[in-house]
């Protein structure tokens, strides 16, 4: 089993395989640039005849005994990107991952893929120790015996030739219910993927305890039917992980003459719904609601139809009192310091300038990852107002910030976003006495 780590954007060399560089032969090449028909996106692209490059979206796929894995380009070690990319996928997907195990699985230097798997193992392991889910399903059989209730028409249909069997209508307590199916078959999944001897002794015990559970094709798992209550509530943690493999799990692009298995994210919407979470836990004590993805508007009204266009979808809004406080959009870029205003597009100011104008907002923040190269600690590196000329209502004029998150150490995340949306009252920061107001609208108008 050979193991390649790579990081986003980074270049893959097509050749013969060596363990020692980044590279991988021209059937993975094939195989991983192939995966757009089954995500919709490009995992890789051809540079040239010889050289593939990864791009925003980060995972793993399997071609026979290799795996090569796609980490977040941040900094730090594989080791410590690994783990912090498992902690954004648990409060993401809300998988009630203690950071603890995250931490000691991340040090045995496996790949996030078998980490997830080892973390599944471990989790559902815990819960069956517990004891299995049973509850009563409904059953329909022909009998030799009255059990239940006796299906009258289903009777004279079905067993008119053989009246010595009764077709009945019960109640078992069993553990093939819906919820064991699907775990069930996330751990089937995953037995034939798992590289490491520890995972696929673990999943080849779990087989043995679903051993009473029925098997079931992916496409046709009962998830409409999975419920839970206060029995069942503890296996929340397991399905989701089951959730996250099975429903990311693709067709079988390899043609039979390999497993093939991939499973990936976009950076882009992970470092969003991220984000987003983690500053309604850090903002709710303050008593600041938050809203992902909302309110929406539309910015424009389409002339004659009088219809609406144009349909606006913050990542974050704050709200206190009724009322927005702030907006924020993140975007998975990297600033370049030696670039004019840091390489923030021209497009991104026009999209928060919208937000501020429509939503009557006085406080719209643009937060990107930090990188090391930016040189001061992570924050808020800059602030212009918008349209300072404009006569505002209130009298104040509304700002767009330019500020950074540090990923390298999660656990100074919570600090960071509060003390970036914690500035105090915006309104009053930016309060102009009436007899400067010509001076500064003068100053952009020159």
């Amino acid at each position: 089993m050979a193991l390649i780590s790579i990081r986003e954007h980074d270049k893959v060399h097509i050749g013969k395989f060596e363990p020692a560089r980044p590279s991988i032969t021209p059937a993975q090449a094939e195989f991983a640039t192939g995966l757009k028909s089954v995500y919709g996106f490009d995992v890789f692209r051809y540079l040239n005849g010889g050289t593939i490059a990864a791009q925003q979206y980060v995972g793993a796929f399997q071609l026979g005994p290799h795996t090569i894995e796609i980490l977040p380009k941040v900094e730090g070690s594989d080791l410590n990107v690994r783990r912090n990319l498992v902690a954004m996928l648990a409060v993401t997907k809300k998988l009630d991952i203690a950071e603890g195990d995250v931490t000691l699985l991340a040090q045995q230097n496996h790949g996030i893929l078998e980490i997830l798997i080892r973390l599944f193992c471990d989790k559902l392991f815990f819960q069956i120790h517990r004891g299995l889910v049973r509850r009563y399903e409904v059953r329909q059989e022909a009998l030799t015996v009255l059990r239940g209730r006796l299906m009258v028409a289903e009777q004279v249909r079905l067993n008119a030739a053989t009246p010595e069997r009764l077709f009945c209508r019960f109640e078992e307590f069993q553990e093939d219910n819906p919820l064991n199916v699907v775990l069930k078959a996330a751990v089937k999944l995953l037995a034939g993927i798992a590289k490491t001897l520890a995972n696929q002794r673990l999943l080849s015990e779990l087989l043995l305890v679903f051993d009473g559970v029925s098997d079931c094709d992916i496409g046709a798992l009962p998830w409409h039917r999975v419920a839970f209550d206060r029995l069942s509530d503890r296996y929340r943690g397991s399905f989701s992980l089951a959730e996250l493999f099975l429903k990311n799990a693709p067709p079988d692009l390899s043609g039979g003459c390999a497993r093939a298995f991939s499973m990936f994210f976009d950076m882009n919407l992970l470092f969003e719904e991220y984000v987003g979470r983690m500053t309604t836990r850090v903002l709710r004590p303050h008593g600041i609601a938050t809203r992902l993805q909302s309110p929406q508007k539309y910015l424009a009204l389409r002339e004659g139809q009088q219809g609406p266009a144009f349909l606006m979808k913050p990542d974050v809004t704050g709200l206190k009192d009724g009322r927005i406080h702030w907006i924020l959009d993140t975007k998975w870029k990297e600033l370049l310091a030696s670039e004019a205003k840091e390489g923030v597009a021209q497009s991104d100011l026009y999209q928060m300038y919208a937000y501020a104008s429509c939503y009557d907002c006085s406080d719209v923040v643009l937060l990107y990852p930090h990188h090391k190269s930016l040189g001061s600690p992570a924050g808020v590196r800059t602030s212009y107002l918008l349209n300072p000329w404009a006569d505002n209502d209130g009298g104040y004029a509304r700002r767009v910030r330019i500020a950074t998150l540090d990923l390298a150490d999660l656990k100074t995340v919570p600090e960071q976003l509060e003390r970036i949306l914690m500035c105090g009252d915006v309104a009053n920061t930016f309060q102009q006495p009436e007899a400067d107001t010509p001076r500064w609208k003068a100053a952009f108008s020159a």
